[in-house]
This record gives C-alpha cells, sequence and structure tokens, in this order.
C-alpha cells in the first residue's frame, strides 16, 4: 500500500531535519550552516500541508533524534526547532473571510509578536533554571564562555577574562537574537521554494505589512527602565530582554523602507542597498530599530509610504 503524500513528505521532512540538527555535532563550519537550516524542512512541510503534517515531521525527528543521540538532544530540539515551527504554521495558516469577500490571513506583524513571546519566554525560563546556580544565568553564563574559549580559543587569563567580560553582559540575548533571526529566515525560504513551485497554501506576506500592536512599545520601556534602574540580576535581565524586543522593530523599520521604496523608480536598489549595508557593517540595523520605534508611534508609513502601485508591490 503506497503512503499517502502528505505523510511521505512528513517522514522525509523530519528526517531532513534531525540530519540537519546532528550536523551541529560535528562542529565544522560546513556542518553548521545545514544545522542553521533545521527548521527549513518543518517549515516547507507545514507551510504546503498544514500544522498537523508539520508536528509529524516535528515527531519523526524527535524519535531519529532519540536514537541517534539522546532524549535531552531530542527534547532541545522540540524547544527550538519543532514546536515553534509547528506554532507559527499553524498561525501562519489561518484565515477568514473579510465582508468584501476576500481573504485575509494572518498578519505578518503578529508572527513576529509570536516569536518574540517565545524568546521572552526562553529567556525567562533560563534564569528560573539557573536561579539556583552560583551566579544565577549571568554566572552561568560567565562560566560557559570561560571554559568554551579556553578550549577553542586558548590564550592568556587576562585575554578570555577581558573577552569574557565584554560578551557575557548580552550573551543570553545575542542567542536568542540570533535564533530569532534563524526561524524567520527558515519560514522565508521555505515559503519561497513552495511558492517557486506552487505549493505554498498561503501568499507570501508582504515585508511592507508588517504592523505591530499599539502596545508594543511599552514592554521595551519597561525592560529598559529595569535594565538602568535596577541591578544585579535584575538588571542583567532587563538589559536582555530589551535587545530580544527591539528585534520586532528591526522588522518595522524594515517594513518603512519597504512601504517607502515601492513608491520609488529604483525601489530595488533602494532595498538591496539597505539591506547590503546591515548585512555588511551590522550598526545600521539600529538605525532601523529607531525607525521602526518612530513608525509605531508616528505612523510614517501613512504618510509617506502612500498606497502601492499596482505593478510595484514588495
Amino acid at each position: 500500500m503506497a503512503v499517502p503524500w502528505p505523510i511521505a513528505l512528513a517522514l522525509g521532512g523530519g528526517a531532513a531535519s534531525a540530519l540537519f540538527a546532528l550536523a551541529a555535532t560535528l562542529g565544522t563550519p560546513g556542518a553548521l550552516i545545514f544545522a542553521y537550516l533545521t527548521q527549513l524542512p518543518l517549515f516547507a512541510v507545514g507551510l504546503s500541508q498544514g500544522a498537523t503534517f508539520a508536528a509529524i515531521a516535528g515527531a519523526v525527528a524527535a524519535a531519529v533524534l532519540i536514537l541517534a543521540e539522546s532524549g535531552l538532544f531530542a527534547a532541545i530540539f522540540i524547544a527550538l526547532n519543532a514546536a515553534p515551527a509547528w506554532l507559527l504554521t499553524r498561525l501562519a495558516l489561518q484565515s477568514r473571510t473579510a465582508p468584501d469577500g476576500t481573504v485575509e490571513w494572518y498578519p505578518p506583524g503578529l508572527l513576529v509578536t509570536w516569536l518574540t513571546t517565545l524568546a521572552v519566554a526562553g529567556l525567562a525560563t533560563a534564569y528560573l533554571f539557573f536561579g539556583g546556580a552560583e551566579g544565577g544565568l549571568p554566572g552561568a553564563v560567565e562560566r560557559f564562555l570561560r571554559t568554551g574559549l579556553t578550549l577553542m580559543v586558548g590564550g592568556s587569563e587576562a585575554q578570555i577574562e577581558g573577552a569574557v567580560r565584554a560578551v557575557a553582559p548580552l550573551f543570553p540575548s545575542i542567542v536568542l537574537v540570533s535564533w530569532m533571526i534563524m526561524v524567520v529566515v527558515n519560514g522565508a525560504l521555505a515559503q519561497g521554494v513552495l511558492v517557486r513551485f506552487g505549493h505554498n497554501r498561503r501568499p507570501t506576506p508582504r515585508i511592507a505589512d508588517i504592523e505591530l500592536p499599539r502596545w508594543a512599545l511599552v514592554p521595551v520601556a519597561a525592560a529598559l527602565a529595569l535594565a538602568i534602574l535596577g541591578e544585579g540580576s535584575p538588571a542583567h535581565f532587563g538589559a536582555n530582554l530589551s535587545l530580544v524586543l527591539c528585534l520586532p522593530f528591526l522588522f518595522v523599520g524594515l517594513a518603512v523602507v519597504h512601504a517607502i521604496a515601492r513608491r520609488q523608480p529604483l525601489r530595488w536598489a533602494i532595498l538591496v542597498g539597505t539591506y547590503a549595508v546591515v548585512m555588511i557593517f551590522g550598526w545600521p540595523a539600529a538605525a532601523l530599530i529607531i525607525l521602526g520605534f518612530v513608525e509605531q508611534w508616528a505612523g510614517l508609513r501613512r504618510r509617506f509610504g502612500g498606497p502601492p502601485p499596482a505593478d510595484r508591490e514588495s
């Protein structure tokens, strides 16, 4: 008896995701590239067949990882890859019919909000988990970095301590922001491939349409206040929380650039230039975050973006 195509795709996607996850254990630069794509097969299955099949793919991958590595490795995979991919896929495929008969899909801004919520939950969980350890999470991070730098880089004790002091304060948020970006990249790559071959269930969300809830600035302000006014672990938590909460505004800033660029004759040059500058130099991302803050307060897209021309949507 032939296996139904959606089941076969879920089985194959789960096996591929497990292999990508196992690539991280090899430790080589080439293998890490595959490890970064661990969620790609899960999103491809989910966005083409539905969230149920994404869950099946995640379960298959977890079973493979239990056999190949350990239950702990599989649990980490579920928390970092399978569960987020399933949730975001389930949300992304929700839709409703508008009064005018058009189909309204789940807004991309709310998908970003959910992704941020997952990252914040992970940060809070880490603080609680290491709460009983010496120095709490900050102390655990310092010990981890000190050991890792000693094994991988070497150098004098003074050099290692200097590197630890420089990286440790924001290391949890750096890890979480990197994870959030990879989730977005994997989801976008999966959707792009599906659209290319005509297997997507929903249209690709436009970056220019990303909007955050009106209250999104409130937790950012609270986190910054905690970072500035707090001491010790609360200040450490506030600083890392602030960085995590700022990432959604990077996407809002990019949405403003897309909305304004789509009215310009050289819109692709503007977009390519913006992304290239951010990827090469890094620091312009801070300007985009500030632009996102301003957009959230002032609504720049409504003032300068205007309605997109029929042949210039981006």
